[in-house]
């Protein structure tokens, strides 16, 4: 009897074994792999700008000082969960960008103390999706759709729906293929588009949004139109009303290189650029190219071995020993149960 009772023990314990590896890893994992509730990250980026239009030469009209261009850049972008509400999370991004004397610049950081450019995001912390706003925070975007603060863990070989504040619409990332990036495996995804319209109001308060008549005749021939265009925009002007409203276009092309396991993106590179549709003629006013940092890129590294490790712990080594190790001694349970009725029948 006690024999029997010893081995039920034995089965009981290397089945509760293998139902705990099985829990750890379809239900504990699942709920562990989400956007950490204590994100606090800076990440740094170096460029370009290529070309701004100078708000300060536009309005005094000095057409030699109209546009700045090719000045370093250097952009900060500090990321940090301010609110979990179970899959649910709030975060804000800051954005800082600097000159290259470490000043900032003005026109770049709309925030009304001009110090940064904020974006706050409401998230499927397992998708980091979009959804609808569950803070108080007013400064969510109710537009957005798709991913808005990278992708998410357990990135898949997929092309993803982003979201652009521009033109507030979606965006395309397309999958390129799986690349050894910066030492790292890597999907790599690209996204791009044509010249759209801008809607975004923070970004359309960068420029004038309407010219009197008069300044636009006299700023045209600064702004490289060719010949014709010049001429049909005279033509144009008298048919306009006075002043004569402004629209902006935007394009850029963006490249991502995400470690998989964990959502982390290693490296980005970004070439944008916001143009004036004038005269059927678009002129760049504004254009940026940026890529990560060799430091950000060796963060972005370390947080994603530390994630992966993680999650490679608890999703394969644990589970997997658990259910393994469960099983033996089940099975040796169960011989043990068989050898006592062997012997019982024997005697």
């Amino acid at each position: 009897m006690k024999g029997r009772i010893g081995g039920l023990l034995v089965v009981f314990l290397g089945l509760v074994l293998v139902a705990a590896g099985l829990v750890l890893k379809f239900a504990l994992l699942p709920m562990m792999a989400v956007w950490p509730d204590d994100v606090d990250s800076t990440r740094t980026y170096e460029g370009t700008l290529v070309t701004m239009l100078n708000p300060a030469a536009l309005a005094t009209m000095d057409l030699a000082n109209l546009f700045i261009s090719d000045v370093p850049v250097t952009v900060e972008r500090h990321v940090t969960t301010e609110q979990v509400q179970g899959n649910k999370a709030l975060v804000r991004e800051q954005v800082q960008a600097k000159g290259p004397d470490g000043g900032l610049i003005a026109a770049l950081n709309t925030d009304p103390d001009g110090q940064h450019t904020t974006y706050w995001y409401t998230i499927n912390r397992r998708t980091t999706e979009h959804i609808p706003n569950f803070s108080t925070e007013p400064g969510v975007d109710e537009n957005r759709r798709g991913l808005v603060i990278g992708f998410p863990i357990g990135t898949e070989k997929q092309d993803y729906e982003g979201w652009n504040d521009d033109y507030q619409a979606t965006q395309t990332a397309v999958f390129r293929g799986v690349v050894e990036h910066e030492g790292v495996k890597t999907y790599h995804f690209q996204a791009q588009s044509g010249s759209k319209t801008i809607k975004d109001p923070m970004v359309l308060a960068m420029f004038p949004e309407s010219l009197p008549k008069g300044l636009i005749v006299g700023l045209a021939p600064q702004l490289g139109l060719p010949p014709e265009v010049l001429q049909g925009l005279a033509t144009l002007l008298p048919l306009l009303p006075d002043p004569v409203p402004l629209t902006y276009v935007y394009r850029y092309a963006t490249d991502y290189w995400v470690e998989p396991t964990t959502g982390m993106l290693i490296d980005y590179a970004k070439d944008e650029a916001r143009l004036l549709s004038l005269g059927g003629q678009e002129v760049e006013v504004f254009r940026l190219t940026y890529e990560a940092t060799a430091q950000s890129i060796a963060d972005a590294k370390k947080d994603a071995e530390d994630g992966k490790g993680l999650i490679v712990l608890f999703g394969t080594i644990v589970p997997y020993a658990a259910i393994g190790l469960g099983a033996v001694i089940a099975l040796g349970g169960a011989f043990m149960l068989r050898r006592k009725r062997t012997a019982a029948a024997a005697a």
